[in-house]
């Protein structure tokens, strides 16, 4: 986990097309931008091929790791974006092209929805096994484990100022601060299977060809964790169909079970510290907004599957007096 990478923080898509420069050195014809909160991704073609075009701004932390696992998993047989030309690495950041892989995303609806979860969380399992596999042992550059992230004093810090402001809301997130420290520190987790993850396993992520998977996308969040963290976004706190075909596949254990929630929860921590920060610590004329009610949303999610496996609760209600999400 890292802070550039966070739903609290993302940056907006670049409105503009791919550099003029980067087409030219490439021979490519720019095309429309594709689906990308992370980096600036595009379309292009050159001589009648289809192309991706993608830009890693100079923030983005070790841009080479995610081409790494993409081409650990490559030659295993995964079907990885493969760049095509050497990256150029500019002023203005990292510019990668590769080739654009066939298939489309699906879309799934109604009664279609559980069935595609529970066949991505087999898929999902399957993809660690080759993580796994890969030997891929070292931590990626401007990456933490998300124990460490929620035990950030800065972190709980700035929760507290905030809570000072904003009661109710501050309680909220800083008794699932505190709750997710107590579980890790608490939680015998030495033994936890760890690997590269992807870090964004959702369906709009996975190309298909009449059913043949075609296409894993967007290895821009992938670092080295528990493999349990792969849910995050994944489940995203209510999908129990993802978490019922992973353990089909390969069973939890009580001790996984029991980490999920954590994990989750660390992962809406992501980029708060600095949002409050930059919010309580500067002054009201050029204050910047702060609106956290997709945070709060998320961590109020509930999942069934996952209150019958654990003994980690959800949050409780607003109602409630507590300040403990334990």
């Amino acid at each position: 986990m890292t802070e550039p990478t966070t739903s609290a923080t993302e940056r907006a898509r670049p409105g503009h097309g791919p550099d003029r420069e980067v087409c030219a050195h490439w021979r490519l014809t720019p095309g429309p931008l594709l689906g990308d909160r992370v980096t600036g991704t595009w379309q292009a073609t050159r001589d009648g091929v289809a192309y991706v075009v993608k830009h890693f701004d100079p923030g983005f932390p070790d841009w080479r790791y995610p081409l790494r696992v993409a081409a650990a998993l490559r030659a295993q047989g995964w079907p990885t974006p493969e760049p095509v030309e050497e990256p150029l690495e500019r002023p203005d950041g990292t510019w990668v092209l590769f080739r654009r892989l066939p298939g489309r995303s699906t879309r799934p609806t109604g009664a279609e929805v559980a069935a595609e979860g529970r066949a991505r969380g087999r898929l999902l399992a399957e993809l660690h096994a080759a993580a796994a596999a890969t030997g891929i042992t070292d931590q990626r550059g401007g990456f933490t484990g998300p124990a460490e992230l929620v035990a950030d004093p800065e972190l709980d810090r700035w929760l507290r100022v905030h809570e000072r402001v904003r009661p109710d809301e501050g309680r909220i997130l800083r008794a699932c601060r505190d709750a997710a420290v107590e579980w890790f520190a608490a939680l015998p987790a030495a033994d936890v299977p760890r690997s590269v993850i992807h870090g964004d396993f959702t369906p709009w992520n996975l190309l298909y060809d009449q059913g043949r998977l075609t296409g894993v996308l967007d290895f821009e969040a992938t670092h080295h964790t528990y493999q349990v963290a792969d849910f995050a976004l994944s489940w995203r706190g209510y999908r129990d169909d993802v978490l019922a075909g992973y353990d089909e596949v390969r069973p939890l254990s009580d001790v996984e079970w029991r980490l999920v929630r954590p994990v989750f929860w660390a992962w809406l921590f992501i980029g708060l510290r600095d949002l409050l920060a930059a919010h309580h610590g500067t002054a009201a004329p050029t204050r910047p907004p702060l609106d956290l009610e997709w945070e709060i949303t998320h961590l109020r999610k509930h999942s069934p599957l996952l209150t019958r496996k654990s003994d980690v609760p959800p949050l409780p209600s607003p109602a409630a007096p507590r300040r403990s999400c334990t």
